[in-house]
């Protein structure tokens, strides 16, 4: 990709595709089937998905690789196809892309629990990342979008190791509960703290309850870092319906908050 990530923030803001795991079930993925096993057995899903957003104008494409770590795929039977899955990911997204748009490797939280809570230490999650890692940069990435960590803990375990295995630029991004916290009770202004001083290339949040409840928090962020910000809000809180999930706000609604989260 031509585009150079941070040169191209200074200029502007780029925009980031949406939701990968609703648009799988879209296209049928059945429920408890692995999401990224698609990669290796329907990546025309992949395709049209990617193609999708693309043509709707992102700058940034997100790889359906956000459980596509040893432990999440080992849930699944498939802890051994780590790079295949990831380096697959990255191949499918790369090739609709056409050089269009930038490639981000699309990286979730393990599922585990560091100890004292947890059974998992750090050189654990360390190297399980890594892996995850490296076969995107080695695919041809061109930054990691880590999303969705409630522990800052792990997200700072995912970020090191981000840093120390490839070159690419890192997107940091936790996920925030209605009092403003993460589920282990970090703040906003600890976190963006942290992952600065770590070397970030941009901070900020996704999911949580929707762009109305991360408005105020993006805007602590903004107001106490110098880095980038992301925000990748859920179009509201989903709901249950029918046995689907169904995210209420309409594009007309998420257009708006989109604009106020610009103007933080």
């Amino acid at each position: 990709m031509s585009l150079d990530l941070r040169l191209e923030l200074q200029k502007r803001i780029l925009v980031l595709d949406g939701a990968m795991g609703t648009m799988l079930q879209q296209k049928g993925l059945g429920r408890g089937e692995c999401p990224e096993i698609f990669n290796l057995t329907h990546p025309q899903v992949l395709e049209e998905i990617h193609g999708a957003y693309v043509d709707a104008g992102c700058d940034i494409v997100q790889t359906n690789t956000f459980g596509a770590n040893r432990f999440k795929l080992g849930e699944y039977g498939l802890g051994d196809k780590v790079e295949e899955i990831n380096t697959r990911a990255v191949e499918i997204a790369r090739r609709v892309v056409g050089g269009k748009a930038l490639v981000a490797l699309s990286v979730g939280p393990s599922g585990k629990l560091m100890r004292p809570l947890g059974e998992v230490e750090f050189d654990d999650l360390y190297e399980a990342f890594s892996d995850q890692f490296q076969a995107g940069e080695n695919a041809g990435a061109d930054l990691i979008s880590i999303e969705t960590m409630a522990d800052i803990a792990e997200l700072r375990v995912a970020v090191i190791a981000a840093l120390n295995s490839t070159k690419l630029p890192v997107l940091a991004h936790l996920t925030f509960e209605p009092n403003g916290r993460t589920l282990m009770g970090t703040d906003p202004v600890t976190a963006v703290l942290m992952l600065e001083a770590l070397g970030v290339t941009a901070v900020g949040a996704n999911c949580s309850g929707g762009a109305v409840q991360l408005l105020p928090i993006i805007a602590e962020m903004a107001q106490n870092t110098n880095l980038f910000v992301s925000v990748e809000p859920n179009a509201g809180m989903p709901t249950l319906v029918n046995e689907e999930t169904v995210f209420p706000e309409t594009p007309e609604e998420m257009g708006r908050h989109a604009l106020a989260l610009r103007d933080v």
